[in-house]
């Protein structure tokens, strides 16, 4: 049997409803008899009647009461097809995704702008991956991601950058540590003390920048214990383990045990960018961009490699 199209499921639908083929060809705005030889088609196709002629009139029997059944929906489904296309054409609708690295939605920037976005446009969806850095570089070069979020200038000229967020770091030390309670902490307690890391992974890390600042200053971090995450790494600090570095934005899950001091003489920050492919950037996406480059204060306007939604 062949497929049923849409035009013969709109004219099998208003003929049901009307129960009459005059009355259905009057809303189709065609006439009569082409409208009587498709439904004649329709039922030749499928192989059995559809209606029963009731005087003038006609009425489904049960296979057509079943084929209706079935036609509203797809009809419906293909409608609501449409429009999704049209809604993700425009801007409107349709998912955005987001690739972040763990840590970079404490700050809460991208989820404010996202949910301003989605309140604006309600039909919008976000979806955010967590992922290193390269996993989600090599994902938004395959067209998986529509956007990554890195701390470092993405060197493929395929990409473009713009710093959205800077943040600092701050030193947390377990509440009946030596270093909690001084008015100043030294660079010899620094090197004295044992830390709490996270892994070493691959690119500019957390763990590498650390340890890059440790050397600057001229000692190397004596490691007491290697925490998955940082997470992880605010209940081993709590646990008296070490001290440990933390973007300001984690304090907002630090309990009781932990005293947050500013972080001498290691002077570290994060800039956190947004990477996106111009060339592949949809209406949605596109209005997530702007809005967030817009929300950006102007000193952190700086260190893009191009003007935003610029193409190559």
């Amino acid at each position: 049997m062949q497929h049923l199209d849409f035009r013969t499921l709109k004219q099998f639908v208003a003929v049901a409803e009307n129960e009459s083929i005059s009355k259905a060809a009057m809303q189709l705005h065609i006439s009569a008899s082409p409208l009587s030889r498709a439904i004649l088609k329709l039922e030749m196709q499928i192989g059995f009647a559809l209606f029963e002629r009731v005087g003038r009139g006609l009425r489904l029997n049960n296979a057509g009461r079943e084929l209706l059944l079935n036609a509203r929906r797809i009809l419906m489904n293909n409608e609501q097809l449409v429009q999704d296309l049209q809604r993700h054409a425009s801007g409107m609708g349709g998912t955005v995704v987001i690739g972040h690295m763990p840590g970079a939605l404490y700050n809460g920037v991208i989820p404010a702008i996202a949910r301003r976005v989605q309140q604006a446009h309600p039909s919008l969806r976000f979806q955010f991956e967590g992922a290193p850095e390269d996993e989600q570089l090599d994902a938004l070069r395959r067209g998986r991601l529509d956007f990554a979020v890195s701390t470092q200038e993405a060197a493929d000229p395929e990409f473009r950058t713009e710093i959205y967020s800077v943040e600092k770091y701050v030193l947390l030390v377990p509440r009946n540590h030596p270093c909690a309670e001084v008015p100043r902490i030294t660079l010899q307690q620094l090197m004295e003390a044992e830390w709490v890391v996270t892994p070493v992974r691959p690119g500019q890390s957390l763990r590498a920048r650390f340890t890059a600042a440790c050397n600057r200053l001229g000692f190397e971090p004596r490691v007491a214990c290697v925490a998955g995450d940082m997470i992880s790494a605010l209940a081993l600090v709590a646990g008296g383990f070490g001290l440990c570095v933390a973007q300001e934005s984690l304090m907002q899950f630090v309990g009781k045990d932990i005293v947050v001091r500013p972080l001498p003489l290691l002077k570290m920050e994060s800039h956190y960018r947004i990477v996106w492919r111009p060339e592949a950037l949809a209406p949605g996406a596109s209005r997530f961009l702007e809005t967030l480059l817009g929300a950006k204060p102007k000193h952190q306007r700086a260190g893009g490699r191009r003007s935003p939604l610029a193409r190559s």
